[in-house]
């Protein structure tokens, strides 16, 4: 036996499979892990990095310690960030462009991502909001490519009582809990159960989509009280109050991946799902007074205007990723599932094409590659498209462009000055009007 196929057999027996000599693959413990974080409903303006007067010195942490994605762009309501999240395609291409009811949900024919992580060997989890299917156990996570799933299917969950709009909305793997907790807390202590005890033959990938601070928020009531005292009023406190809570269940998380050794090894993104709504809505400087590093963002939660669809999100991965730098590169939601799973260094099992591309060479060199427009689809009939410095809104009530790189608070119509940019644009919106059938 040569030495190449002595080796390769070697592996075999060690990682407990075949290897064939003439197609050697990389054992599957040898792949990163993937850690998700997802905020409900939180706005630009919510994040100390971002001059916030809430505290979130986790957040801020990946953000110092990893890549800020100064374009991040989603979707202006939960469901179709998700979808586009979990499909690397269009919401606006099944009809998803409002949150998802109880009888809807992404067509079966869709591939998810986390698919794709399964059949390249990784432990698939989910702790958190679903959002994307409540008719049935066919559109549930597991059923979906994740191996396990605790939390909510639904939107709307009461942060201690755990009960939606149609009752009790909490479970583990299919099997109804009734237990006593906070949400957010909750959430962490699952994550940071699953990540002790994972099979550490495989790697992991996470996806934690806290609910938090998706209105009605609600937080425990020391930390309510904190934010009152700084001149958060109303429901702004309890939004405050929630996003701080948040933040520290990213720091247990967090810190558990430290002590167990991963992180040298493991990607974490956060970002959010939309902008604030409800009693975040317009936060600018989420605080009395505002802080430094505040944009004015136009619109929030349900609007195409950047105050709804552009958010933080922040990558880091130590050694792989620079630290510290901050990136223009236009990203958007329907990018992260090719993206990432480049960055895993696995081939996507989808066979409808992305509407998303592969920006993993770009945002790990902190360069700025050309790309084609992203397509944001609102709940109303509009319509927003972003290529480089541009953003075309099309609407039954008005079309308008901006330049939101100088302008990022839209605030003057350039339509009559460049109608050729605006024509451009509004062409590649064709193949998202009519949605597909299943």
């Amino acid at each position: 036996m040569n030495t190449k196929a002595f080796l390769i057999a070697a592996l075999a027996v060690f990682f407990g499979g075949s290897l064939s000599a003439d197609q050697p693959r990389t054992p599957v413990s040898a792949l990163p892990n993937l850690v998700l974080l997802v905020s409900d409903d939180m706005g630009w303006n919510e994040v100390g990095y971002h001059g916030s007067k809430i505290s979130t010195p986790h957040i801020d942490r990946l953000a110092k310690d990893g890549l800020q994605l100064d374009r991040f762009y989603v979707h202006p309501i939960c469901s179709p960030t998700r979808t586009a999240l979990m499909t690397g395609r269009s919401p606006a291409r099944f009809g998803i462009t409002a949150a998802l009811t109880r009888g809807a949900g992404v067509p079966l024919s869709e591939h998810f991502m986390p698919q794709t992580f399964q059949k390249a060997g990784y432990q698939t989890f989910i702790v958190g909001k679903w959002h994307l299917g409540n008719r049935g156990d066919e559109y549930g996570p597991r059923q979906r490519g994740f191996d396990h799933f605790y939390g909510c299917r639904g939107a709307k969950v009461d942060y201690y009582t755990h009960l939606g709009p149609r009752g009790l909305d909490w479970q583990r793997n299919g099997e109804p809990l009734r237990e006593e907790g906070y949400s957010t807390d909750l959430f962490a202590a699952e994550a940071i159960r699953l990540i002790k005890n994972r099979n550490r033959r495989q790697p992991m990938f996470l996806y934690l989509p806290f609910n938090a601070p998706h209105p009605v928020a609600q937080a425990p009531a020391a930390l309510i009280e904190q934010y009152a005292k700084l001149g958060f009023t109303g429901q702004n406190t309890a939004h405050a109050a929630a996003i701080d809570a948040m933040d520290q269940a990213i720091g247990r998380v967090l810190a558990t991946i430290e002590t167990e050794g991963m992180a040298r090894n493991t990607l974490v993104m956060f970002f959010c799902d939309n902008g604030s709504g409800g009693g975040g809505r317009g936060l600018r400087g989420s605080g009395p007074k505002g802080g430094a590093g505040q944009l004015a963002l136009r619109g929030g939660k349900g609007s195409v205007f950047e105050g709804g669809i552009r958010v933080p999100a922040v990558l880091r991965w130590p050694g792989v990723i620079p630290a510290g730098a901050k990136s223009g590169q236009l990203v958007s939601d329907v990018d992260l599932f090719p993206t990432l799973a480049a960055a895993m260094g696995i081939a996507p099992k989808n066979s409808k094409p992305f509407d998303g591309v592969n920006l993993w060479d770009a945002l790990r060199n902190n360069k700025t590659a050309q790309r084609k427009p992203v397509v944001v689809a609102g709940s109303r009939g509009e319509f927003a498209l972003l290529q480089n410095q541009w953003k075309l809104i099309l609407s039954p009530q008005q079309t308008s462009l901006y330049n939101v790189t100088k302008d990022p608070t839209e605030s003057r119509d350039v339509i009559l000055d460049h109608p050729i940019i605006a024509a451009e644009l509004a062409d590649a919106l064709a193949p998202y009007k009519t949605p597909e059938k299943e």
